[in-house]
């Protein structure tokens, strides 16, 4: 099958929603960069805008078969990035009236199960590929940023922040018990 060449080419919405990674790099590319800034000026977080963007990459990935036009995806990026954007900001403001109120020792069920829950997170992590293992290891364990990850490891950051998706659609597709 012949393969697109941008999200203008005419194969492109098919072999989208076929589930052509090729596309997906095409419409990642092509919006990534613009879609970053626009989150970024509501979270006024480049690294929160960043995660914001990517994860709603990963929500347009497990709905592509539910759009009909190109413009349609656009329009999707775009109004999910800015709803996510929201819940990000209405999840900090409680997060700082929290943060303001007398907080509670954690509980020893609590903490129990934020022991098993770390514990069945490093177990899905170890069932990715050891490139994958090491970009989630390093960004979400250590910390690191997508420019750091990508001068240890001698790779470029988009390469970094295509394969923190791609570790992320794989671990959303595992199914654990917890």
């Amino acid at each position: 099958m012949p393969r697109p060449t941008g999200t203008q080419d005419p194969l492109f919405l098919t072999s989208f929603q076929q589930g052509d990674e090729v596309a997906f790099d095409c419409l990642f590319r092509e919006y990534f960069t613009p879609l970053t800034y626009f989150a970024s000026r509501y979270v006024d977080d480049p690294q929160a805008a960043e995660d914001i963007v990517q994860d709603c990459f990963v929500l347009l990935w497990q709905r592509r078969d539910r759009l009909q036009q190109i413009s349609l995806i656009k329009s999707y990026l775009y109004t999910t990035v800015r709803n996510q954007c929201l819940k990000q900001l209405e999840k900090n403001r409680r997060k700082q009236l929290n943060f303001n109120s007398p907080t509670e020792e954690p509980s020893y069920e609590e903490l129990l199960i934020a022991a098993e829950t770390a514990n069945q997170l490093y177990k899905l992590i170890d069932t990715l590929s050891p490139a994958l293992q090491k970009i989630i290891r390093l960004y979400y364990l250590e910390g690191k940023s997508n420019h750091e990850i990508a001068k240890q490891l001698h790779i470029e950051p988009d390469t970094v922040i295509r394969q923190r998706l791609r570790a992320i659609l794989a671990l959303r597709k595992t199914k654990i018990s917890l």
